[in-house]
Parts: C-alpha cells; structure tokens; sequence
C-alpha cells in the first residue's frame, strides 16, 4: 500500500485516507444495519457489550499507533537531521579544498560541486519510481583517487590532506546512511496488523444500533480521525519518496555556495 500511494502529493494522500476512511465505515453502516439488528440486537444490552468491546479494542489499537507514529517520526527527524550534517560537510571540506595547490584546488573543488548535484538527484529523484541506487558514488570515488595521488610538500599541505581525506570518508558513510534510510520504514506485516486494525475498529462501529444520522455522524466523525492517524503514519514513512519528505535545501544551499565561488 504505501509503494503504491508513494506518487501522491501530501493533500492527495490525506484526501485518500481521510475521505476514504469516512466512505468506507458510511457504506459499512448501510450494509451492516439490517443485518446487526436481525443477529446482534435481539437483546437491550448489545450496544453496551459492543461498546466495551469497541473502548478494549481502541484502547490496544491506540496504543500501537501511536508507538508506530513515534517510531515514523523519530526516524524522520534523524534523517533530517543526517541531511543537515551532510551539507555541512560538504561546507567544512569545500573550505579546506583551499588549502590544496593548483591545479588540483580547482579539480576537487569541481569534483565537489558534481557530488552535491549528484546527492540531490539521488536521494530526492524526479522519477519516484526509480530504484534508489545503491553503488558507490563515483564522484566521490574519484575525489579519493586524487587525493591519493597527491604528496603534500609542506605541513600546511598534510594538514589540509589529513582532513579532506577524513571529510571525504565522513560524505561516504553519510551517503550510505541516507540511502539505507530509504528502505527502513515501517514492514509489511506492520502496515498489515495496522489496516486490520482499522477494519475491525470501522466494523465495531458499524454494528451499533442508533438512530442512523447520529449513526453516520459518530461513525464518519470516528472515521475521519482514524484515517489521519493512519496518513500520518503513512506520510512520514519514507522520508525521500513519501507525503511528507525532508527538505533538501541545506544541501541546495551548499550547491549554490560552490557555484558562486568557482564563477
């Protein structure tokens, strides 16, 4: 479900899930009415023992969701976080490059200004449904390959070697963190348990016997929120492709910076 839904914009995703949610449990409610009064309401107290089982349920339903929903955001929040390290990063060495003599200043600092285009079109594609990459970056690659290549001849120049070198390693674990992120959310047999949920929370609410515009009220009322609950999992799940993705102007930023300075 959310591979098929990862195309949509974040007003169409709450619109699937929030209206969607609503039609489902209002149609659920014409169905099961007449049957519900034949089977389960044959006594005066049915409403009651649904309604207990209905605050039971929703009380463990709850709960997973909302321990879902941290964990969604908890891993939002990191991967924004590794976007903001990476553009200052790429800042740190695009300043140390300096130290470097011509014309290897002028290559690296090219090289550089490759890789941040590069990590905006890998980890924010215009094409959602192509598959993330998963090799090495072969700009970055290439950086290493010059620099060992080179030989410092002054101090200045090992010092300026030593901490490229770490920083360039530092751009590689920071790629492979994001790119990994892209394939951690939340698993299928989670997302499973979580539309069962909802499915048997909807029918709980549909088998009371009311009045049936407070029936479709209470019950679309209850619908409304459960489909917010849900999108606000599914919006946060893939940081890159989902509704809700991370921004990635710190590292637009730092592309913009490089421009300038090698014009």
């Amino acid at each position: 479900m959310d591979h098929l839904l990862s195309g949509f914009s974040i007003v169409q995703l709450a619109l699937i899930y929030c209206v969607g949610f609503c039609g489902l449990t209002v149609l659920g409610i014409f169905i099961c009415r007449p049957y519900s009064h034949r089977w389960i309401h044959g006594r005066r107290n049915a409403n009651d023992m649904i309604g207990f089982s209905l605050q039971s349920f929703a009380a463990l339903y709850g709960i997973l969701l909302g321990l879902i929903a941290v964990e969604a955001y908890q891993d939002f929040s990191e991967v924004k976080e590794a976007v903001s390290k990476k553009a200052l990063t790429l800042t740190t060495l695009h300043h140390d490059l300096d130290g470097f003599p011509a014309p290897l200043r002028t290559e690296l600092q090219r090289d550089l200004h490759e890789y941040a285009v590069e990590a905006v079109e890998t980890h924010w594609p215009k094409d959602l449904e192509a598959p993330a990459p998963t090799g090495p970056s072969p700009t970055l690659r290439r950086m290493l390959a010059k620099l060992l290549a080179f030989t410092p001849s002054t101090k200045s120049e090992e010092l300026v070697y030593g901490e490229a070198f770490r920083q360039i390693n530092t751009l590689i674990e920071q790629r492979r963190l994001l790119l990994s992120s892209e394939g951690n959310g939340i698993p299928a047999a989670m997302w499973a348990v979580v539309y069962l949920g909802a499915f048997l929370y909807v029918l709980l609410m549909c088998l009371f016997d009311m009045e049936l515009h407070v029936h479709v009220l209470l019950g679309a009322t209850t619908a409304l929120f459960l489909g917010a609950a849900v999108f606000l999992i599914a919006a946060l799940d893939n940081p890159f492709r989902g509704g809700v993705t991370v921004d990635p102007a710190p590292i637009l930023f730092v592309r913009d910076i490089i421009t300038q300075a090698e014009h």
